[in-house]
């Protein structure tokens, strides 16, 4: 579905839920108001407006126009009547043009800034569309699950994203939603991420925000371009894993932005956690339970290397049913899956696909029913170049 058709209809619902609104709006007048309820004639211009709202709403027959020039006459800033007499044109130019002169008013209503999308958006006038719809977001929140589908859908349009880049870097109170709603679309994430881009200096992100995105890239196979959005919202740190792909190194704790970062188990029975001085990874894992306890991402050195492994077990007697496993993060392709040995554990990787630029590391506990609950350290975890 293209930007335009997911325009029109969701704005049809708008306009009919605006017509609404608007009727709600001059009922509360009319109750709090007697005077004003008993004036429904045609020298009141807000119970003339009221009668073509709810002429427009029912879809009666006959030309608004009259009705409407009525209301003008009366309240020539109401954007309401305005959009009423654009909607009742049969001469699409005529509509445009009513519309147009409209969104010069101080004041808006969604009946307005509705119709006023849909003529941008057939347009394929990105800038001013989502103009409009910033401008409907920041007085009407509760529209998000409308609006949405709309900007997501513009968003698949490259053409879009120096439009989002301005309107985002602006910092709209809805601007985090929405990337990480349009992350949850794997056909937005090229374009998702070039808007993310063109945002570094210009506005703060929410880390949670920026996790969804790169959690989404990672997860449609988008392994390159992940890394290249870390790298820029993560500088890298002395022993983190992205310096260059032949340094070798101790791997950091750090659990900031996963799955870059350490992804944690922490379930009921089965729970890892950073902590000390140095840092260090403390699991436990109760009698009956197993899964991965920890996990991330790191740059493949793409040179054989040993995998050194430093920690402490109780009981030592349970020292196999901790495993660490290495996969190529886009092939899936194993590299090594063995059990813990007497620490230090060394883990040789020799043959490296060429095509394994980012390695999974993780650690698997089991602890079996019939044995006592696991529970144990993990001191550091090192990546040791193999003697030439």
């Amino acid at each position: 579905m293209n930007w335009v058709k997911a325009t029109g209809l969701s704005v049809g619902a708008i306009i009919l839920g605006s017509v609404l609104a608007m009727q709600a709006f001059t009922n509360v007048l009319a109750n709090d108001q007697p005077a004003l309820a008993a004036s429904v004639s045609p020298l009141n211009g807000f119970a003339l407006e009221r009668v073509a709202l709810n002429r427009l709403k029912n879809q009666e027959d006959g030309s608004l126009t009259p009705l409407v020039k009525k209301v003008l006459a009366k309240e020539p800033m109401s954007p309401a009547a305005w959009a009423i007499l654009a909607l009742a044109q049969q001469d699409g130019a005529k509509k445009d043009a009513i519309l147009l002169a409209a969104s010069k008013l101080n004041r808006r209503t969604l009946l307005l800034q509705s119709n006023l999308l849909l003529l941008y958006a057939s347009r394929d006038d990105f800038f001013n569309s989502i103009g409009v719809l910033n401008q409907i977001l920041s007085v009407y929140p509760e529209q998000k699950g409308t609006m949405f589908p709309i900007l997501i859908q513009a968003l698949k349009d490259e053409r879009s994203i120096p439009e989002f880049v301005q309107a985002l870097g602006k910092s709209p109170s809805w601007s985090d939603s929405f990337l990480r709603a349009a992350s949850a679309d794997s056909d937005t994430l090229p374009n998702l991420t070039q808007v993310r881009m063109g945002l570094f200096d210009k506005v703060a992100v929410e880390r949670d925000t920026d996790k969804a995105i790169i959690g989404a890239l990672v997860k449609a196979g988008r392994i390159e371009t992940a890394v290249a959005l870390y790298r820029r919202i993560s500088a890298p740190s002395a022993g983190g894993p992205f310096g260059s792909a032949g340094k070798f190194q101790e791997v950091d704790w750090s659990t900031t932005m996963p799955p870059f970062d350490w992804q944690l188990k922490d379930d009921p029975g089965m729970r890892a956690q950073v902590g000390g001085k140095p840092e260090r990874l403390d699991f436990f894992v109760k009698s009956g339970k197993a899964d991965t306890i920890a996990e991330r991402l790191i740059v493949s050195p793409r040179a054989p290397f040993d995998l050194k492994i430093v920690h402490d077990m109780i009981p030592v007697a349970q020292l196999n049913d901790v495993e660490v496993r290495l996969q190529c993060a886009k092939s899936k392709e194993t590299l090594v899956k063995l059990s813990f040995s007497k620490s230090p554990s060394s883990y040789p990787v020799a043959n490296i696909p060429e095509n394994c630029g980012i390695i999974n590391i993780s650690i698997f506990a089991r602890a079996w029913s019939d044995k006592p609950d696991l529970e144990g350290e993990v001191r550091s975890i090192t990546i040791l170049p193999k003697p030439i």
